[in-house]
């Protein structure tokens, strides 16, 4: 009916951002949904198979897919990306659903090689802004990266075909190429490009198999995903890029160096990289802060900001201490989960974020206290670089840390640190020790142990990227007496 209110409108005639939850323009929509079709067909995805086949051949029916769609521009200039995604959801009894990526400590050691000299280990990185091998990264972002890995034949995957595919009644689709959404997919394309890699020479790391060195070009890569980030002399560089380019489309996202005409900032990861005349920068994506300020109603202009992260909680306040109402853990749980993603790039709010992460199960009014006053703490402080300067390093450093019964709630203390490669910040970590500690001796021996578990598990890293780092370390002592109830 053309008077219907609008709420009546057919479902598929909305169009909402994903991201946002914004409604988007539906024309543009829907010459993105085409667009997306055509380059299926282009690409052989799928092949048009009966629904009856897929019965026969799955046990179950085709699986179901949905469009998402983004604004990749603004209001004004909207750019607007629609991808169909199928939706294979873990059913009980299967195996978990997760895509294996490196830890972020590899991509920080990409860069740390990009700057340092590893002495005794024939590492050598050329600065010299003339120089034709001078040494670069590259960042690549392969195009839609898991339609490049073939699908099994033994292990047919079929799908729904959305209207857009004009497709007749009582048809699927085959797929051919894996497709986003389906179980398999990241299996499939890491098992693609690992081998692309290794017949180019490449040999893959033992320690994390996201991890790539080319002994014979001096190139090291770390891949997250779709993501390739790699370093090593520039006509190498070039060749890399090139190998790639003749495999699967790609866009390079910058090739930093020390070059007049390189690139001097670039962003992986969504993280703000940068090339100086002292050395390379690092930061965290500064959306993720406006973001949480924004979620927690801080980001006006008269809001006071503090010097500290968060405050410790005294005995006295815990059983005075309430469960929020259930209809605000939804709200808490996903800014305690934002800040906690914002803590991997950020040292100064880790132990914060990881106290308010440990009421996830039952938020609590402190706990909503301590968000609260994380998120004044980042007015104050929204940015944080880490500085990566030019180096010659022997090995790797670790220093470690603990507080004894530091946790009012259960006695248990926290385990910290950090692990620098010469002067630069790789990792560092706070955690909440899983045994009570019966004296700060105790609590210390864990955290050494743990320190000495992460300096093996980036000495390993090291080994994949091509060199072996000769551990180091130092322990801070804090005597610390617990809290008296």
């Amino acid at each position: 009916r053309s008077d219907a209110p609008t709420f009546f409108t057919p479902h598929w005639d909305r169009f909402i951002d994903d991201l946002t939850g914004l409604p988007l323009p539906p024309e543009l929509c829907r010459e993105a949904r085409r667009k997306e079709i055509a380059y299926f067909k282009e690409k052989g995805v799928w092949e048009l198979r009966t629904v009856n086949e897929a019965r026969a051949r799955m046990g179950k029916r085709p699986i179901t897919v949905r469009w998402v769609e983004t604004n990749k521009g603004d209001d004004e200039n909207p750019n607007i990306r629609s991808r169909l995604v199928a939706r294979e959801i873990r059913m009980s009894g299967q195996d978990a659903i997760f895509a294996l990526t490196p830890p972020l400590e590899s991509l920080r050691m990409i860069l740390s090689m990009a700057s340092t000299s590893v002495t005794g280990q024939g590492w050598k990185v050329d600065w010299d802004p003339q120089s034709p091998t001078r040494t670069q990264i590259i960042m690549i972002d392969i195009s839609r990266a898991y339609f490049n890995a073939k699908t099994s034949e033994d292990d047919p995957i079929y799908v729904e075909l959305p209207p857009e595919a004009e497709a007749p009644q009582g048809m699927c689709a085959l797929l051919r190429r894996h497709m986003y959404g389906t179980r398999r997919a990241a299996d499939g394309w890491q098992d693609e490009y690992s081998t692309r890699l290794k017949e180019a020479g490449f040999t893959q790391g033992m320690a994390s198999a996201y991890v790539f060195q080319h002994q014979q070009r001096g190139i090291a890569v770390s891949v997250h995903g779709d993501d390739f980030t790699a370093t090593g002399p520039k006509p190498q560089l070039e060749w890399f890029e090139n190998m790639l380019r003749s495999h699967y489309e790609l866009t390079v996202g910058g090739r930093l160096g020390p070059g007049p005409e390189d690139d001097k900032e670039a962003r992986v990861l969504n993280r703000v990289v940068r090339w100086t005349d002292k050395g390379l920068e690092y930061e965290a994506d500064p959306r993720q802060v406006e973001r949480l300020l924004e979620e927690l109603e801080l980001d006006g202009e008269g809001v006071n900001g503090v010097v500290t992260p968060g405050v410790k909680i005294h005995s006295h306040q815990v059983p005075s201490d309430k469960e929020v109402p259930e209809r605000e853990h939804t709200r808490f749980r996903a800014l305690a989960a934002r800040a906690n993603f914002l803590a991997a790039d950020r040292p100064d709010i880790i132990f914060a974020a990881k106290e308010i992460c440990r009421f996830m199960s039952k938020p609590t009014e402190l706990a909503q206290q301590a968000l609260k006053r994380l998120g004044r703490y980042l007015k104050k402080h929204p940015r944080l670089v880490f500085s990566f300067p030019k180096q010659e390093a022997s090995g790797i450093e670790v220093y470690s840390d603990t507080d004894w019964a530091g946790c009012v709630r259960t006695r248990k203390s926290t385990s910290g640190g950090c692990l620098l490669l010469g002067n630069h910040m790789l990792k560092c970590w706070s955690s909440t020790q899983a045994s009570i500690a019966l004296s700060s001796g105790e609590a210390e021996y864990y955290s050494v142990v743990k320190g000495v578990g992460i300096s093996l598990g980036q000495q390993a890293l090291g080994r994949d990227a091509g060199f072996m780092l000769p551990v180091g370390g130092a322990l801070w002592v804090v005597e610390q007496q617990p809290p008296q109830n």
